[in-house]
């Protein structure tokens, strides 16, 4: 199915993304033994990356953050996404996502992560409640003001298996049914409990869909990953099952030869689990961006912020049960784990730098799949239908 026709000619695709898009398009839904990736200026095109936050970012959930970010009321952690300025707060009813620049003249009202009772603007000291309430602005009572009447604007979130998602659009379908089968299959490890351990930052010349596609794929262990990952998790035994409309997952299994407790950090397990189950880690993915890598006893979850078609900002987690924090080993352990994962992360960085300055070049041209690039070939499929008008 060649999908051009769906293309309308609207300001996006005119302004110089239509020729791209119709290449895109025409392997859309291609086997995966004669499918090919999207082209490479896919990951390199301004006007390409334009229609993606259109069409794509600011219609499908997105993920910020977990409750287990904001435990108490007060608590409250900003991210910048797609030019917005937000803040997510557990406020007294419910957790929330607003707005968080002034509404008198636009200055942010915090920044980072913490705990408060309200916010105040550092610029003319307008306060405001947890739930974006104006509550007070000082030395305005000699022209004609009514401040009972302002409020932080507000974004759409829904909580589902303890991840924050949010959507830009008032139109978007519920997530929640869209992942009712993910949904059954994580309760056994009670995901909305997990605590973060540990998180890494990191800001990068990559395009988004370079760092979803190398988290999802077991391919490049071979070469990336040699001691870190292929010694035990070899990409040859991997692989990835039938794509969901909302998710996929992958699972690469520990070697034959190798004891069971190869696969864990030593921390406490997520829950009940088949010894299958404990000898192999598993990678989601829920479209577009959702990133989360579980193993028998933690879990590294990627939380993306695209900002160009050749920068992405993301911060990587581990995530472990409440109970880890009580073993008297616990710092090491996570001292250790937070080594390891900086090292399989500099590895990905590295070669996604080299992939994305080889995508620029008038060489560059879409390439094949690997079977062991299954969640990639059912990804690409993701993006071209979302692409369509």
């Amino acid at each position: 199915m060649d999908g051009s026709a769906d293309i309308q000619d609207d300001d996006t695709v005119s302004s110089g993304a239509g020729d791209l898009l119709r290449t895109a398009l025409a392997r859309s839904n291609a086997p995966l033994d004669r499918a090919g990736t999207l082209p490479p200026a896919a990951y390199t095109s301004a006007a390409f990356y334009r229609l993606e936050v259109e069409r794509i970012f600011r219609k499908q959930w997105l993920a910020i953050g977990h409750v287990s970010q904001l435990p108490k009321v007060g608590d409250y952690f900003s991210i910048d996404l797609l030019g917005e300025m937000i803040v997510a707060v557990r406020a007294r009813d419910r957790i929330r996502a607003l707005s968080r620049i002034c509404l008198h003249r636009w200055a942010p009202l915090v920044e980072g992560a913490g705990n408060t009772r309200r916010f105040s603007c550092p610029f003319h000291k307008w306060a405001y409640d947890l739930d974006g309430r104006l509550l007070g602005a000082p030395l305005m009572e000699q022209v004609e003001f009514d401040a009972s009447s302002l409020c932080l604007p507000e974004y759409r979130i829904e909580i589902v298996d303890g991840f924050i998602y949010l959507n830009f659009s008032r139109d978007a379908e519920p997530l929640a049914p869209q992942l009712s089968d993910l949904s059954t299959a994580l309760a056994k490890w009670a995901p909305q409990d997990w605590v973060i351990g540990a998180t890494l930052e990191y800001d990068c010349a990559i395009n988004w869909k370079i760092v979803v596609e190398t988290f999802m794929e077991c391919y490049h262990h071979i070469a990336a990953h040699p001691e870190t990952f292929e010694r035990a998790f070899p990409a040859r035994i991997t692989y990835v099952e039938d794509g969901r409309p909302a998710w996929t997952v992958g699972h690469a299994p520990l070697r034959a030869d190798l004891p069971d407790e190869q696969a864990s950090a030593g921390f406490p397990d997520l829950g009940e689990m088949t010894r299958e189950e404990r000898r192999e880690f598993r990678l989601y993915l829920i479209y577009p961006y959702q990133l989360f890598n579980m193993l028998p006893d933690r879990t590294f979850w990627v939380c993306l912020q695209p900002e160009g078609p050749a920068r992405t900002r993301f911060q990587t987690h581990i995530m472990v049960k409440r109970e880890a924090l009580e073993r008297p080993d616990y710092e090491d352990r996570m001292a250790a784990e937070r080594r390891f994962l900086s090292t399989v992360n500099d590895e990905d960085i590295a070669v996604n730098v080299m992939q994305q300055l080889g995508a620029a070049t008038r060489a560059a041209e879409a390439g094949r799949f690997s079977h062991l690039e299954k969640a990639l070939w059912q990804f690409a499929d993701y993006v071209r239908e979302r692409l369509k008008a």
